[in-house]
């Protein structure tokens, strides 16, 4: 079938639902059918097949695409439905990738930017704000095993401060870099533990406390993940002082003034000298 013929049957189809829109000084060329003005620029309602293999379907001033209107890929796959200005997608408008992707929200220069709301085939869902065509500002992701992050994105990673609640219902508060703890933050578990200082590449890595159950915990320096360096153990009344290396404890101090002379001698660690005393 003549390519032409197939395209103008489609363009007469679409033309039928749009009766109100009078096609004054109509176009005769066969990749538009609609209003021109009296320079023979499209203006006004039109249907025009693309260079690409896609169709507009929709409003234009001067020649370019303005106002509300449809844009369909080659193969239809892709459709965005909405505002245009100055021959791209701006305004408000609605984009569907077959059954991958949906998108409702704001478009600036063909892409997102501003508030909008995504949603994909697996459930996933985003809330939130974008800019040059990526999350970025703040947003709230809810993935399809119900993890949830709600809080500050940039160039589409979590980054900044957020709050990421996993599906068993633990969850940490604090800041993130290209999607991975890193920062001050509180990891808190469902039985009641709790660790609030440092992490690194989603790993405690730092100054931290470590809140056990049974009234204890665990104030010191961590490593990867680990119990690393100087560290105040509690539990109740008692109070050790120890090293800690790996995650294995090495030795206890014999009493709190031989622990501040090992602090103290780590000019690093001096500026917690003052919370070990405290706790």
């Amino acid at each position: 079938m003549n390519d032409n013929y197939y395209f103008s049957s489609q363009i007469t189809e679409e033309a039928s639902a749009y009766r109100n829109h009078k096609l004054k000084n109509s176009s005769k060329r066969k990749d538009y059918i609609g209003n021109l003005d009296s320079n023979g620029y499209k203006h006004g309602f039109g249907i025009e097949q693309i260079n690409t293999g896609g169709k507009y379907v929709g409003i234009y001033s001067h020649n370019k695409k303005n106002g509300w209107g449809k844009l369909y890929s080659n193969d239809n796959d892709e459709v965005y439905k909405g505002f245009f200005g100055d021959d791209k997608m701006n305004g408000f408008g609605e984009y569907i990738k077959g059954k991958e992707v949906t998108y409702y929200g704001i478009w600036n220069n063909n892409k997102q930017n501003g508030i909008g709301y995504e949603l994909w085939v697996d459930s996933s869902k985003y809330c939130g704000e974008y800019n040059d065509g990526k999350k970025e500002g703040i947003g709230t992701y809810l993935w399809s095993d119900k993890s949830k992050y709600e809080g500050e994105w940039k160039d589409n990673n979590i980054n900044g401060l957020g709050i990421y609640y996993f599906p068993d219902g633990r969850k940490y508060l604090g800041e993130w870099k290209n999607q991975k703890m890193n920062g001050y933050g509180e990891f808190h578990w469902t039985d009641g533990k709790k660790y609030c200082g440092f992490y690194r590449e989603d790993q405690r890595d730092g100054f931290g406390l470590y809140y056990l159950l049974n009234d204890s915990f665990y104030i010191g320096f961590w490593q990867e993940g680990q119990r690393n360096g100087l560290g105040k153990y509690i539990k109740g009344k008692s109070i050790k002082y120890g090293i800690w290396k790996k995650g294995k404890k090495e030795k206890w101090f014999k009493n709190e003034e031989d622990f501040i002379d090992n602090l103290e001698s780590e000019s690093d660690n001096e500026k917690f000298k003052s919370i070990f005393q405290w706790s």
